[in-house]
């Protein structure tokens, strides 16, 4: 198992802990709860936000969905982050306990950040060389 499945995998676990939902019913769409929806949900919008998953690569870590149902979970979720103080409670408790799951040692998201902003860097230098 390579580091980004861990990741993953403690982010499934904490989605898990933070809504008391099953992992097996989140990635088998197997009922229609309200904790395995919103467990669903954050775990969703973290994959697409936070570990550039595409909607379609969506496959890969649950039963039964489309790049549709993604989506949709990803709007609804953003919708209800900044709409309810008890969901974006939930998310920030879900972040920091993300954020503790330090793999890279300096940090995952640090790095992330760091490589985005060299991207960046190197994309700008390209297009004022090529001027």
């Amino acid at each position: 198992m390579n580091t980004r499945d861990r990741i993953i995998n403690h982010a499934l676990d904490v989605c898990c802990d933070i809504h008391n939902a099953k992992k097996d019913f989140i990635l088998n769409n197997k009922n229609r709860y309200s904790s395995t929806i919103k467990a669903k949900r954050m775990f969703i919008y973290y994959l697409y936000n936070y570990m550039e998953i595409k909607h379609n690569g969506m496959k890969k870590y649950f039963r039964n969905i489309n790049h549709a149902t993604s989506i949709h979970h990803v709007n609804k979720f953003k919708f209800e982050v900044e709409t309810y103080a008890e969901v974006k409670q939930h998310f920030e408790r879900f972040l920091l306990e993300m954020q503790k799951f330090n793999v890279y040692g300096a940090g995952f998201y640090e790095k992330r950040k760091e490589l985005k902003k060299l991207l960046e860097e190197i994309n700008e230098i390209k297009t004022i060389t090529n001027d």
